[in-house]
């Protein structure tokens, strides 16, 4: 499992012609889905575009560098991982569940598997942040995630905390 912050950032390199295109500035997900559709490049000509290179021409996702097998530009429809980031998570009976703060992908960086949730940042030096896996979404709105009345983020919370 892969947060989608340690891609963004990453430089671009294009396997065909051997050049640097540019570094991820954004990730396009489809809610509906659950998949990646692409991601979005800063610098060049990409800056401030819905353009992006979509999944299928990405290559791989390493540590260092995301390589793709062309340059191949297109209108990437979906919701940016940038606009998940800071969304409020709320259970059907609309208890407070903390806020999305990344979204975990599979390590083929093509389906997401779920988010990264903070109670707070007292919380999450004692604790760590939890987890909520998509299983346990109901909704996944534009401004909110709705899960399960018993989805609690800190029963699969992550490492971190100084009680974890």
């Amino acid at each position: 499992m892969r947060r989608s912050r340690e891609i963004v950032g990453l430089p671009v390199l294009d396997l065909k012609n051997g050049d640097s295109i540019g570094w991820v500035q954004d990730l396009v997900l489809d809610n509906d889905k659950d998949e990646v559709v692409g991601i979005l490049l800063e610098g060049g000509h990409f800056f401030h575009s819905e353009k992006g290179i979509p999944r299928k021409a990405i290559i791989t996702v390493g540590k260092d560098a995301l390589t793709v097998s062309s340059k191949i530009v297109e209108e990437l429809k979906g919701t940016r991982w940038s606009d998940k980031v800071g969304n409020e998570v709320y259970t059907q009976g609309g208890d407070a569940r903390g806020t999305i703060e990344d979204v975990f992908l599979d390590d083929s960086f093509e389906k997401m598997l779920g988010f990264e949730v903070s109670d707070g940042l007292f919380a999450d030096l004692l604790r760590g942040r939890g987890k909520i896996l998509r299983p346990d979404v109901i909704i996944d709105g534009k401004d909110i995630l709705i899960v399960d009345n018993q989805v609690s983020p800190l029963d699969q919370a992550n490492e971190g905390g100084i009680l974890s």
